[in-house]
């Protein structure tokens, strides 16, 4: 089956103002970059979805330059709030853009990979035993299909930096968990492992077994929220607690804070694509900072 291309600029069809004054203001912010989106088939999953891309302002003026490439999971929830769960997108167009205009970061282009109905199964190595039924443990293929399906796509039909150094992954929750395993079984592709309030307690604390492997010269980010938690759980402090010890294996393997090592607490933060939004701009700075 092959792969089909659709142009979905959606960010480009505003309506704008006809204003003079007005067109005039609008050079001095942050430029709109383009989004497509295509059918990607994975033989791998045996399953479609769809793949948004991000291409920055400059990508069809200077037709020369190549870009570095930031894969993040639920794809769905990242521009489009008519897609996006809660009608609360992570503003990733927004973020860059802002970060971008400031000088604070280097351009990049965004694959968002849209979850499906088997987001635990894909987003997971391990299955979960819920009494009755097990759920999860499809990553495996999951992994596949972005490192050897996706990524050579992407590298075929866009201007990119295919190299391990110019490549990052990021997602939050049960995404966190398989950029770690991203991060864990192909460090030779993927160099910046963005881990945003990792779903730790997924297979018994299945990440803690497998920490200990973790290459050496990856980038690391990982933030969690301070109120990460439901009304009804019996440990709130158990997510923050988690993150804090994983912080500390890093520590411990020879990662270093501020240098290969992101790490933040956000105070008061929820579990949600708001607060995703609220400190995007603090992963993208960690590693594509200028």
């Amino acid at each position: 089956m092959d792969n089909e291309e659709e142009y979905y600029d959606f960010f480009n069809n505003e309506d704008d103002d006809d204003d003079d004054d007005d067109d005039s203001e609008e050079l001095d912010l942050p430029s709109k970059g383009t989004i497509k989106r295509h059918i990607f088939y994975s033989k791998f999953l045996n399953n479609k979805r769809y793949i948004y891309i991000y291409l920055p302002n400059s990508y069809f003026r200077n037709i020369y330059k190549s870009y570095p490439v930031l894969y993040m999971h639920d794809g769905n929830n990242l521009f489009d709030p008519s897609t996006s769960f809660g009608g609360v997108t992570w503003r990733v167009r927004e973020n860059i853009e802002e970060l971008v205009h400031n000088n604070l970061m280097e351009e990049v282009i965004v694959v968002g990979i849209c979850n499906n109905g088997d987001r635990d199964e894909e987003y997971t190595w391990t299955a979960m035993n819920y009494g009755n039924y097990k759920e999860g443990g499809n990553g495996r293929k999951y992994a596949k299909m972005i490192v050897n399906e996706l990524k050579p796509f992407i590298d075929r039909h866009y201007r990119t930096l295919p190299y391990r150094e110019t490549t990052a992954v990021m997602g939050s929750s049960l995404g966190g968990l398989i950029s770690f395993y991203l991060g864990l079984y192909y460090p030779h592709i993927f160099s910046k492992i963005g881990i945003m309030s990792p779903s730790l307690w997924w297979g018994k604390g299945i990440l803690f077994r497998h920490v200990k492997e973790i290459a050496p010269n990856l980038d690391i980010w990982l933030d969690m929220g301070t109120n990460e938690y439901d009304d009804d759980d019996e440990d709130p402090e158990e997510n923050i607690r988690n993150v804090r010890k994983f912080r500390k294996k890093l520590i411990a393997l020879g990662y270093v804070e501020g240098e290969n090592l992101g790490y933040f607490e956000h105070q008061g933060a929820d579990h949600n694509e708001w607060y995703w939004a609220e400190r995007l701009h603090l992963p993208l700075s960690f590693f594509f900072g200028k």
